[in-house]
């Protein structure tokens, strides 16, 4: 259920062609990763569960039209493609409760609609702006990683909010958000995700802010970014 903002994965598992830039290398290194994953089985319930959710899904907001469904084999996964307007999910996202697959479904959508990969390509080419190079990527590597970090974290609660602000309008809330963030045990924050805590203090608010109806993306950035200057 993870997405791959770390900045030096790229160097450390994808050679760098000539004249890329820093871009371009990490969507190699992401399909790279996305190719190791084992083929699924895409006539099982599992999968069908998927693309049903999917599906379901797509009919709250029209800008998913385009959007395509890849199902993969292997562990419990979803991820949004950079650059592209793709899903990937595993296929053992079939065997989750149907609030906690549409969740973590929707989580990843949020991050297409909301054009997260642009904000986040943006900021790596702010500092590495020419061809990926030793001399051009290693002075920057500390600031660059401390702006890497607090920008994953809010696109984090963004998605967070879009995805939460869907599932809420098919019913579904908070037990399905404990369940879902709580199958990786309790986290704290790592470089490219906020910890549980924080996470579900977020969806408590917007919770709790249902009275008068929330469910527009627009606002639920607004909660999203309130919530991330919170301390744990």
């Amino acid at each position: 259920m993870r997405k791959c903002l770390w900045w030096l994965c790229a160097f450390l598992w994808c050679p760098v062609a000539h004249a890329e830039d820093i871009a371009q290398v990490l969507q190699r290194s992401q399909q790279w990763r996305l190719q190791q994953r084992p083929a699924p089985d895409l006539q099982s319930e599992a999968s069908t569960r998927v693309r049903t959710s999917f599906e379901r899904l797509k009919q709250l907001d029209a800008r998913w039209a385009d959007v395509q469904l890849q199902i993969v084999g292997g562990e419990l996964f979803a991820e949004a493609v950079f650059g592209e307007r793709t899903l990937v999910v595993s296929e053992s996202a079939g065997a989750l409760p149907e609030g906690e697959r549409l969740l973590m479904l929707a989580h990843e959508m949020g991050h297409l609609i909301l054009g997260h990969w642009g904000g986040l390509s943006a900021l790596y080419r702010s500092h590495i702006p020419g061809e990926v190079r030793p001399e051009t990527t290693d002075p920057v590597a500390r600031q660059l990683s401390i702006e890497a970090q607090a920008l994953s974290h809010r696109q984090e609660f963004e998605a967070d909010g879009y995805g939460f602000a869907l599932a809420r309008k098919m019913g579904f809330g908070l037990d399905n958000a404990f369940g879902l963030l709580m199958r990786q045990g309790l986290q704290f924050d790592t470089p490219t995700h906020p910890g549980t805590r924080r996470r579900l203090a977020q969806m408590r608010v917007m919770e709790a802010q249902y009275g008068r109806v929330l469910v527009n993306p627009g606002e639920t950035d607004a909660v999203a970014s309130h919530q991330g200057g919170e301390p744990r």
